[in-house]
């Protein structure tokens, strides 16, 4: 097993980031007449993470800012 090191884990949590924003962007796009709780629980469904974590990386919210 190879060991991650901790610069290649952020990196690879900033591109999962730029990934869920950018997903977020399109249905937004494709589906206008969505509200944005559901467009939140679409990209949640489809990545696999909370409804609150990605409201969260949407927000740029805490852990989630990018410095």
């Amino acid at each position: 097993m190879q060991l991650i090191s901790q610069k290649q884990r952020k990196q690879r949590l900033q591109r999962r980031n730029e990934k869920i924003r950018e997903l977020f962007g399109e249905l937004t796009n494709k589906y206008p007449q969505w509200r944005i709780d559901a467009v939140i629980e679409e990209v949640a469904g489809r990545v696999f993470l909370s409804p609150r974590t990605v409201e969260a990386i949407i927000s740029y919210e805490g852990i989630y800012a990018e410095s």
